[in-house]
């Protein structure tokens, strides 16, 4: 990959599947927050979106999910999550996306994001200026990393701390008041499954991924959502030469991904199309490649760097060198940061060797 690395990164291709993010701050606290526990009270300088939750109402059941506008993983668990709080707003379910300032965290930053994705997500946004309420949840939990949630039960107690993706298991159980001891334990024991599939596609046999992904599947199939397959499913199927099965997957999630206004999912599946080797020689892929790099770019705006370069390089892909070139050109110009901006530099240099009638 060399010099790729860094766009890699950049578009979420290298970034662990898993979605824990390394928190800033190390835990300072000695108390300890557990399952069972009162929840802690919430304090936040500005709620952005939704009703500020003074307390949590008995009988009513709530989802405190911390994230930051920097971390990938938290904003791909964002269009799901969305999913969730619909489905279950009627049953007395709120979700809450907390977070709290850090350098790279700023009130102006989060406020931007809310404005943008908040009516789509359609769930409950605040923002701190200070570590308090963090401190209280995250830091007393000994919790070292986001996306994090914890699931408030009818009593005002907490019934869960963990990773958002296993929300489909803990809800349905939680809101109808059948939540265990048990069902704790029974959690992890899916987490360790979830690894097993997440190690898998380290397997130089993309069927090894394959079969063991549908194996979960099969077992637990209210967690068939969990977006951290997506990218490595396409992917396997590209390399397995399952043309046909690839075309259907990166079909389905692109409609999904424009239906939710969710860039990165659209970019999961361009990102695969256009970058990866065994997508860029099946030329049976080249027009979903482009289909869904104008729709990512689209969601995007027309100054995003990266949504520009995916759109040259589709364009590319489908032999059209004159808008390749273009996009490639506009591409550059967007790119800010120097290391982004020498990766797409080396890549759309191709648009220039290539000979005209080649």
């Amino acid at each position: 990959m060399g010099k790729l690395f860094a766009l890699a990164v950049f578009v979420g291709l290298v970034a662990p599947v898993a979605a824990q993010e390394p928190k800033v701050d190390p835990p300072k606290k000695a108390e300890v927050l557990k399952v069972g526990d009162k929840a802690p009270a919430i304090k936040a300088t500005k709620w952005l979106q939704g009703a500020e939750v003074k307390e949590f109402a008995a009988g009513k059941t709530y989802v405190m999910e911390f994230w930051a506008t920097w971390c990938g993983p938290c904003i791909v668990m964002m269009p799901h999550m969305a999913e969730l709080q619909a489905q279950y707003k009627d049953k007395g379910v709120t979700f809450i996306g907390f977070t709290k300032k850090d350098p790279n965290n700023t009130e102006e930053k989060v406020k931007t994001f809310v404005e943008k994705r908040g009516p789509k997500l359609a769930y409950t946004f605040a923002y701190s200026d200070d570590k308090e309420t963090y401190d209280a949840w995250m830091t007393a939990a000994g919790q070292g990393g986001i996306p994090c949630c914890f699931v408030v039960d009818k009593t005002g107690k907490i019934a869960y701390i963990g990773h958002p993706m296993y929300l489909d298991v803990v809800l349905p159980k939680v809101v109808a008041g059948k939540w265990t001891e048990a069902d704790v334990e029974g959690v992890k024991k899916i987490e360790e499954e979830v690894n097993a599939v997440f190690k898998a596609t380290g397997d130089k046999d993309p069927e090894v991924f394959l079969k063991t992904l549908s194996a979960f599947e099969k077992k637990y199939p209210e967690l068939g959502s969990i977006p951290y397959f997506h990218s490595a499913r396409l992917g396997s199927l590209v390399k397995a030469k399952k043309t046909d099965e690839a075309k259907k997957v990166a079909e389905d999630l692109l409609a999904k991904g424009v239906k939710a206004d969710d860039g990165g999912l659209v970019n999961t599946v361009t990102r695969t199309l256009v970058l990866f080797p065994d997508a860029v020689a099946n030329k049976d892929l080249h027009p979903i490649a482009l289909k869904s790099a104008q729709a990512g770019l689209k969601l995007a705006g027309d100054k995003d760097p990266v949504a520009l370069f995916f759109l040259a390089e589709a364009h590319f892909l489908n032999g059209d060198k004159v808008k390749a070139k273009d996009f490639g050109a506009k591409s550059l110009a967007a790119a800010e940061n120097p290391q982004l901006k020498a990766d797409i530099e080396m890549r759309v240099k191709k648009y220039e060797d290539e000979k005209k009638d080649k």
